[in-house]
Protein backbone atom coordinates (compact mmCIF):
# COMPACT_ATOMS: atom_id res chain seq x y z
CA UNK A 1 0.00 0.00 0.00
CA UNK A 2 3.31 2.35 0.46
CA UNK A 3 4.08 2.55 -3.14
CA UNK A 4 0.29 3.32 -4.16
CA UNK A 5 0.85 7.10 -2.15
CA UNK A 6 3.28 8.17 -4.71
CA UNK A 7 2.01 6.57 -7.50
CA UNK A 8 -1.46 8.82 -6.01
CA UNK A 9 0.40 12.21 -5.65
CA UNK A 10 2.39 11.82 -9.30
CA UNK A 11 -1.25 11.61 -10.93
CA UNK A 12 -2.48 14.62 -8.44
CA UNK A 13 0.18 16.70 -10.03
CA UNK A 14 -0.26 15.68 -13.51
CA UNK A 15 -4.25 16.74 -13.11
CA UNK A 16 -3.03 20.33 -11.48
CA UNK A 17 -1.08 20.77 -15.04
CA UNK A 18 -3.84 20.96 -17.27
CA UNK A 19 -4.95 24.47 -18.69
CA UNK A 20 -7.96 26.17 -18.05
CA UNK A 21 -8.26 25.99 -21.84
CA UNK A 22 -7.53 22.15 -21.78
CA UNK A 23 -10.31 21.52 -19.09
CA UNK A 24 -12.67 23.66 -20.97
CA UNK A 25 -12.20 21.47 -23.95
CA UNK A 26 -12.03 17.85 -21.91
CA UNK A 27 -15.66 19.02 -20.35
CA UNK A 28 -17.10 20.10 -23.48
CA UNK A 29 -15.99 16.82 -24.91
CA UNK A 30 -17.83 14.87 -22.18
CA UNK A 31 -20.87 16.89 -23.29
CA UNK A 32 -20.69 15.19 -26.83
CA UNK A 33 -20.57 12.18 -25.87
CA UNK A 34 -23.51 9.31 -26.56
CA UNK A 35 -26.20 9.31 -23.78
CA UNK A 36 -25.91 6.20 -22.46
CA UNK A 37 -26.87 5.32 -19.14
CA UNK A 38 -23.66 2.06 -18.36
CA UNK A 39 -21.19 5.07 -20.01
CA UNK A 40 -18.20 4.85 -17.67
CA UNK A 41 -15.66 7.39 -18.11
CA UNK A 42 -12.44 6.16 -17.70
CA UNK A 43 -10.04 8.89 -18.41
CA UNK A 44 -9.36 11.76 -20.54
CA UNK A 45 -6.59 13.67 -22.23
CA UNK A 46 -5.94 16.87 -24.08
CA UNK A 47 -2.82 16.11 -26.94
CA UNK A 48 -1.36 18.70 -29.37
CA UNK A 49 -2.18 21.69 -28.35
CA UNK A 50 -0.91 24.78 -29.86
CA UNK A 51 -1.94 28.47 -29.99
CA UNK A 52 -2.76 30.16 -33.21
CA UNK A 53 -3.04 33.63 -33.30
CA UNK A 54 -5.20 35.67 -36.07
CA UNK A 55 -5.12 39.04 -37.43
CA UNK A 56 -8.93 41.17 -37.82
CA UNK A 57 -9.14 41.60 -41.77
CA UNK A 58 -7.87 45.55 -40.54
CA UNK A 59 -4.69 44.22 -38.68
CA UNK A 60 -5.83 46.25 -35.80
CA UNK A 61 -6.66 43.54 -33.41
CA UNK A 62 -4.85 40.11 -33.00
CA UNK A 63 -7.09 36.82 -31.71
CA UNK A 64 -6.09 33.99 -30.37
CA UNK A 65 -7.30 30.57 -31.09
CA UNK A 66 -6.31 27.63 -28.80
CA UNK A 67 -6.60 24.27 -31.26
CA UNK A 68 -6.74 21.03 -28.88
CA UNK A 69 -7.04 17.38 -29.85
CA UNK A 70 -9.19 15.53 -26.96
CA UNK A 71 -9.83 11.94 -26.17
CA UNK A 72 -12.05 10.56 -23.83
CA UNK A 73 -11.66 6.84 -22.63
CA UNK A 74 -14.74 4.85 -21.64
CA UNK A 75 -16.68 1.80 -21.01
CA UNK A 76 -19.82 0.45 -21.75
CA UNK A 77 -20.77 -3.26 -20.66
CA UNK A 78 -17.06 -4.44 -20.31
CA UNK A 79 -16.24 -3.31 -24.01
CA UNK A 80 -13.74 0.08 -23.89
CA UNK A 81 -13.24 2.53 -26.44
CA UNK A 82 -11.87 5.68 -26.63
CA UNK A 83 -13.99 9.15 -28.57
CA UNK A 84 -11.83 11.28 -30.35
CA UNK A 85 -12.26 14.83 -30.28
CA UNK A 86 -11.03 17.98 -31.85
CA UNK A 87 -11.78 21.28 -29.92
CA UNK A 88 -11.14 25.23 -30.76
CA UNK A 89 -11.29 27.73 -27.75
CA UNK A 90 -11.27 31.49 -28.52
CA UNK A 91 -12.18 33.79 -25.32
CA UNK A 92 -15.92 32.95 -24.34
CA UNK A 93 -16.85 30.54 -27.19
CA UNK A 94 -15.73 27.06 -27.15
CA UNK A 95 -16.07 24.54 -30.42
CA UNK A 96 -16.61 20.41 -30.47
CA UNK A 97 -15.66 18.84 -33.15
CA UNK A 98 -16.70 14.55 -33.06
CA UNK A 99 -13.48 13.20 -34.98
CA UNK A 100 -14.69 9.48 -34.11
CA UNK A 101 -13.85 6.26 -32.05
CA UNK A 102 -11.39 3.59 -32.02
Amino acid sequence: MSSAVPFLNVEASLAEELSVEDRTCITGAVAKLPQVAALKIEGSRAIEGSILEQSQSQGRRKWNVYRVKVEIDVSVAGQKSTYLFNCIHSGQATVIQPLGMR
